[in-house]
C-alpha cells in the first residue's frame, strides 16, 4: 500500500512540491465539512494515483475497513442520544479518513524515505519534526507486512470475516503489539544512538 516506486509517474517530481500537495490535500480533508466535496477530493486522489501507477487500492481498501467499522460502531455507541445526525458525521469522517490514506499512499507511493529526510534538512527543521515523519514514512510499508502476515494466520486457524467482531479481534489484538514492539525497539535504538553521540 504504501511502498515506494522508483517507476511511480510522479517519482521525479521534487519532493518540497510533493510535500506541499500532500499537505494541501490533508488540510483539505479536514477543511471540507460536507461529504460531496470530500467524495469529490476521494475521486481526485483516487484518480492521481490511478494516474502514478498504484494498483494496491484493494489492500488500502481492506485494511482501511475495519478500522473504520470499530470508528463508526463507537460513534454509534457513544455519539447515540447526543442530537447529532450520526449518518452523516459517519460518512464525512470515513470520507475523510480515506482521503487522508490515499494522500498518503500518493505520497510514500512517489517518494524515497531518505529523499524527505533530506528536503526537510534543507529546511533547518529540528531532529524533532523530521525524525516522527521518516519514521511514519519508513515503518508504514513494515505495518502493512505485518498486517497481512496476520491476516493469513488467523485465517489458517480458522478465524473468518463471517464473524467481524471476532476476526477484528483477532487482527487488532497481534497488530498493536507488533506495532508496540517495533517503537519499542526503535525507541531503543534512538536513545543507544544519542547516548553515542553524547562521547
Amino acid at each position: 500500500m504504501f511502498q515506494y516506486d522508483g517507476k511511480s509517474l510522479f517519482s521525479d517530481v521534487s519532493e518540497p512540491l510533493k510535500l506541499a500537495f500532500f499537505v494541501v490535500f490533508s488540510a483539505l480533508a479536514f477543511f471540507f465539512q460536507a461529504p460531496f466535496p470530500l467524495a469529490c477530493l476521494l475521486l481526485l486522489l483516487f484518480v492521481l494515483l490511478a494516474v502514478a501507477g498504484y494498483r494496491s487500492f484493494l489492500g488500502l481498501f481492506l485494511g482501511l475497513v475495519p478500522f473504520l467499522l470499530l470508528a463508526d460502531i463507537g460513534f454509534l455507541f457513544f455519539l447515540s442520544g447526543t442530537g447529532l445526525d450520526l449518518v452523516r458525521l459517519t460518512l464525512v469522517s470515513n470520507l475523510r479518513v480515506f482521503c487522508l490514506f490515499l494522500a498518503a499512499a500518493l505520497f510514500t507511493f512517489s517518494t524515497d524515505v531518505f529523499s524527505i529526510v533530506r528536503a526537510l534538512k534543507k529546511l533547518r527543521l529540528p531532529e524533532s519534526v523530521y525524525l516522527p515523519v521518516y519514521v511514519l514514512f519508513r515503518f508504514l510499508p513494515e505495518v502493512e507486512r505485518d498486517l497481512v502476515e496476520i491476516i493469513g494466520i488467523q485465517k489458517a486457524r480458522g478465524f473468518t470475516s463471517k464473524r467481524p467482531l471476532q476476526f477484528l479481534r483477532a487482527l487488532l489484538v497481534p497488530l498493536l503489539v507488533t506495532v508496540f514492539q517495533k517503537s519499542d525497539e526503535l525507541a531503543v535504538a534512538y536513545y543507544l544512538r544519542k547516548k553515542r553521540e553524547s562521547f
